[in-house]
């Protein structure tokens, strides 16, 4: 019998999330990630989309919830999400207009099953979007001068983006309304500490979003961030992300579901 957490860790290029993802349904995870969603309050709002200015981070239960569902999806779709995915990741830092990649004309493709990080957005005490907002810009402030030794110039209008906090979400009845939403994480991340050593959990804590992840698995979490760097000198010195994303995607291990036709989609 295999140990409880047999699988490599998340950001090894041997990641294959098909034995996490059947452990989760086996231990009804999925199911009580969507209860937890439910608990949310119906929310409205202007649908405006600035909030899908880039992906969010995703809980590894949430990761594996995803990649169920996009397993189903059509090769060309799931394709597309892939150079999506790939192309954020690597060239975010230097086109102010990219979004998230399952924005599309202005409407999330996966609303039924957006992450927490998006349920809770417009949710949260004024004082808490204030202080995550501050903290947003510094963080792209930070990694703007990294990139400069680098040589990379990253516009201000992708600092600037980094919004975190909305006032004008509202419930169904249009009133104000908040929630703990450090509560709702902390219940998230025991259902990741079901698939997960204890130490991965806490230093995770939802900050990788799914093409973070993807990456991760694809060429392993050191290999990432060097690689990014080099393709964005590239991008600056005249190559197109499209060209690059193609280069990348040929030398991806992808993970399982967007490889294999009839991945099944949990709750069909």
């Amino acid at each position: 019998m295999s140990p409880p957490h047999a699988d490599p860790l998340p950001g090894s290029a041997d990641l294959d999330p098909v034995p996490s993802t059947r452990r989760a349904e086996r231990r009804g995870l999925f199911r009580s990630l969507e209860r937890i969603y439910a608990e949310l309050p119906t929310t409205v709002c202007e649908s405006c989309a600035r909030c899908c200015f880039e992906s969010p981070g995703v809980f590894y239960v949430e990761y594996l919830y995803l990649l169920d569902s996009i397993g189903a999806y059509a090769e060309g779709h799931r394709e597309d999400i892939a150079r999506r995915a790939f192309g954020e990741l690597l060239f975010s830092w230097v086109e102010p207009d990219r979004t998230c990649i399952f924005l599309q004309s202005r409407r999330c493709a996966i609303y039924e099953r957006r992450p927490l990080a998006c349920r809770l957005f417009g949710l949260v005490p004024a004082l808490e979007r204030e202080r995550a907002e501050a903290e947003a810009r510094l963080a792209a402030r930070q990694q703007a001068r990294r990139l400069r030794q680098f040589g990379i110039e990253v516009p201000e209008a992708v600092v600037r983006r980094s919004l975190a906090s909305c006032d004008k979400v509202t419930d169904a009845a249009g009133r104000d309304v908040t929630v703990d939403g450090e509560a709702y994480a902390a219940r998230v991340a025991r259902l990741d500490a079901a698939l997960l050593p204890k130490q991965t959990v806490i230093e995770e804590f939802c900050f990788h979003s799914l093409p973070e992840r993807l990456a991760y698995a694809a060429f392993g979490a050191d290999a990432v961030e060097g690689m990014r760097t080099q393709l964005l000198r590239r991008a600056q010195a005249g190559a197109t992300a499209e060209q690059l994303v193609s280069l990348v995607l040929r030398q991806a291990r992808l993970p399982t579901p967007f490889k294999t036709r009839g991945s099944r989609a949990c709750g069909t």
